[in-house]
């Protein structure tokens, strides 16, 4: 099974260095501070971020050029932000993605939430999965 899943996977690695950023955040900022810098890489304009839903709830990342909305959320919450994600898709008739925040010896959080994914695109849903090592700033779309 795990072979299956992984022939599955294809990702891109997004270098931060070359981009043209000012401040990255670091592994010890929170979920928003990754989240507008998320949105500055994913290039979605100021009004997507902590977008506002009619019931008050709060979309992390809505790119609406893309038609995605995007939970930001660390590995152990990989459940909560595959929930919220798919709930804000609903709401507005978008795509779902997760950013999943990523420290060295998550390992088993990241692998479960990768499964899941897989298993909802099996499904067809689409679902978008990015993934930042916080503390060499590495990202992977998946």
């Amino acid at each position: 099974m795990r072979k299956k899943i992984v022939s599955l996977i294809c990702f891109i690695v997004i270098g931060i260095n070359s981009l043209s950023y000012s401040e990255t955040p670091d592994s010890d900022s929170n979920e928003a501070e990754w989240a507008e810098f998320m949105a500055g890489v994913l290039n979605v304009e100021d009004e997507g971020v902590e977008y506002v839903l009619p019931d008050g709830r709060r979309i992390d990342i809505y790119d609406k050029k893309n038609n995605i909305s995007y939970e930001v959320d660390w590995c152990k919450k990989w459940p909560e932000g595959i929930g919220q994600s798919l709930g804000y898709s609903l709401a507005t008739n978008s795509e779902a993605g997760l950013v999943l925040l990523f420290k060295s010896g998550e390992d088993e959080y990241y692998n479960a939430a990768l499964g899941v994914v897989n298993h909802l695109r099996q499904r067809g849903i689409k679902y978008h999965f990015i993934v930042i090592n916080v503390q060499n700033k590495k990202i992977w779309k998946f």
